[in-house]
């Protein structure tokens, strides 16, 4: 299985990846594009895939304008990522169908249940549109270099005092950073994030 991300969060984009290979038991090929260099270079018109993910918090719009040849395909379905307050998507006639919208806040299994079972156009913020083109804004609420390093590390098994001495910071500031991770993945409990990162692991290319 192939998928596309489209976003600059790498953290969610192997989260993802990691959930579908858990929940289909087979491998899961990540193509990641955060910019129009990414876009170019992957041959990403040219390829086919069975869920593309957009993050609409951190995908550039020209991307996403530049989407509808792929999205038009046999794909599975075409997940947008919104912010905790929902913004409307502008989505095609011809994609609305294969379309839904979640919470960048979702826990794992609901996730996996929307993942899972036929689209319903009346629970997501899309507005119809005869036209492919975006109206949202980028935003800066994504997984930055500092949090993603802390999740590789902690990943590792590495303690979080051993983490802040390598990032020149403080034990609270560590503890702040994985706070905010936490909760913007949907963890309630800390107990089950911290299982679920000893499980995650990255794959280099």
């Amino acid at each position: 299985m192939k998928i596309l991300f489209i976003g600059a969060d790498n953290f969610w984009a192997e989260g993802v990846r990691h959930i579908l290979e858990d929940m289909y038991a087979e491998s899961v090929k990540l193509v990641s594009v955060q910019n129009a260099c990414d876009y170019v270079s992957q041959n990403i018109p040219f390829e086919k895939y069975s869920f593309v993910f957009i993050d609409i918090m951190s995908c550039v719009p020209w991307i996403y304008g530049n989407l509808y040849s792929i999205l038009n395909k046999g794909i599975e379905k075409i997940v947008f990522i919104q912010p905790l307050n929902s913004v409307s998507i502008n989505v095609h006639n011809n994609l609305i169908s294969k379309s839904i919208m979640i919470s960048k806040h979702v826990a794992i299994e609901t996730l996996k249940i929307k993942l899972m079972t036929p689209c319903a156009f009346e629970e997501n913020n899309l507005t119809r549109s005869h036209y492919h083109q975006s109206n949202f804004r980028q935003s800066r609420a994504i997984t930055n270099a500092d949090e993603l390093e802390v999740i590789r590390m902690m990943s590792s098994g590495d303690k979080i005092k051993d983490i802040a001495m390598r990032m020149n910071k403080s034990d609270k500031a560590i503890y702040h950073l994985i706070s905010k991770i936490r909760l913007r993945m949907g963890f309630k409990s800390k107990h089950e994030f911290l299982f679920f990162l000893s499980t995650f692991k990255f794959y280099e290319d």
